[in-house]
């Protein structure tokens, strides 16, 4: 019943879970641009600025791990990225083909 229902309800689960990598991604790049304009000054990586920033590097790269754990947990299950040729996964190649090429490099 649950592997049913995870079959599915994939893609909807791929979906939610590639558009939080993807967010997370952008808020590392943010955060790491911020980290990289203080660090130029010396005075300026004291500031509260530059360790949130450091911080958040730190939170996103987690959350992208974690998401991408969580994507081969639902592959493991459901076999989507077999599937990729079907109508309801097309938003993978369309709008997030980056989170997937970077999925299939990492061979998670």
């Amino acid at each position: 019943m649950e592997k049913e229902l995870l079959r599915r309800y994939c893609a909807i689960i791929l979906k939610k879970i590639v558009t939080d990598i993807a967010a997370n991604q952008r808020k590392k790049e943010r955060a790491t641009d911020t980290a990289l304009q203080t660090a130029e000054n010396g005075a300026e990586v004291r500031t509260m600025r530059h360790w949130r920033a450091a911080a958040g590097i730190e939170h996103y790269y987690a959350e992208i791990e974690r998401g991408f754990n969580e994507m081969a947990q639902l592959d493991a299950i459901t076999g989507w990225s077999d599937n990729l040729h079907q109508d309801r996964f097309k938003f993978m190649s369309a709008k997030y083909a980056g989170v997937l090429a970077e999925y299939r490099e990492r061979g998670v």
